[in-house]
């Protein structure tokens, strides 16, 4: 049966040993290091100028997949809140005897807190077993990404990516929306492929006049990366709604225009290679 990250949502192991690479239990063993798991060549690489050992790689192009050089990393985790895809992770098995920590960025509230037994979850968000929060990390510089690290038993730890979310409803409440408290701060990032902050959308539509998501994209660019809007368009419409009195539903969205994933003029020109002409 197939897997991966195209027909599961999350990458399976095979993709990421081969995309990332993978470090060996010896290095694992030496202290923390950082393990990638970004497996689509999309064009991104915050998490190579975040480094500040430059021990993380993608050069040109610039889609190509992060590769970790394991001996110069030093685990020093600058990286894991770095990634716009949150897909690093600071992995090190030699914490103690019977435990390993994992540290992976946590964009919920509310925020768990130190000694804090949680459920640990896999990549797909399954329960893999019980651990405990040994520190969170929320600095300025991480501009609104935590970065958690749990520490479970050893042989989970090339498992375990994430925590379950605290305060979740009970099973028989099933889903209910959460009601924002109140208005984005201006510097939240909004658009996270064109790096455009609330801020910026407010002037597009104070300033610039701008009442429909597409006329906001023209203005500030919000919704014109690799996701076309998918991860952000909700957000400006709620934006546009709190800025001039609009309902949501009355708020018209942006236009979806293929390609919704980038096709590059070499994968164009091979369709036609074999015809006559």
């Amino acid at each position: 049966m197939a897997a991966g990250i195209i027909y599961d949502g999350f990458p399976s192991m095979e993709e990421i040993k081969e995309a990332n690479g993978w470090p060996d239990e010896e290095r694992f063993l030496k202290g923390p290091v950082a393990v990638v798991e970004c497996v689509q060549q999309i064009p991104c690489n915050p998490c190579e100028s975040a480094c500040p050992f430059h021990a993380i790689h993608i050069g040109e192009p610039i889609t190509n997949t992060p590769k970790v050089d394991k001996e110069t990393c030093i685990g020093c985790g600058m990286c894991v809140a770095a990634c716009p895809g949150l897909a690093i992770f600071l992995v090190d098995k030699s914490y103690s005897e019977t435990e390993a920590t994992v540290s992976f960025p946590f964009e919920y509230d509310p925020l768990p807190e130190p000694g804090a037994e949680v459920d640990a979850l896999s990549r797909g968000g399954e329960y893999v077993c019980k651990g405990h929060v040994v520190k969170v990390m929320n600095p300025k510089k991480n501009d609104h990404t935590p970065v958690v690290t749990l520490a479970i038993p050893k042989e989970y730890a090339d498992t375990v990516r994430t925590m379950r979310r605290l305060k979740l409803p009970e099973e028989h409440e099933g889903f209910r929306a959460v009601e924002p408290e109140g208005p984005l701060d201006d510097d939240v990032i909004v658009c996270r492929c064109e790096e455009i902050t609330a801020g910026e959308i407010r002037k597009a539509i104070r300033k610039y006049h701008a009442t429909t998501v597409t006329e906001v994209k023209r203005r500030v660019r919000a919704g014109m990366g690799l996701c076309q809007g998918r991860t952000c368009g909700k957000l400006v419409s709620r934006i546009i709604a709190e800025e001039t009195g609009k309902k949501m539903s009355e708020i018209q969205g942006s236009t979806d225009r293929p390609p919704v994933r980038p096709v590059t003029f070499g994968e164009l020109a091979e369709d036609g290679e074999d015809q006559e002409g």
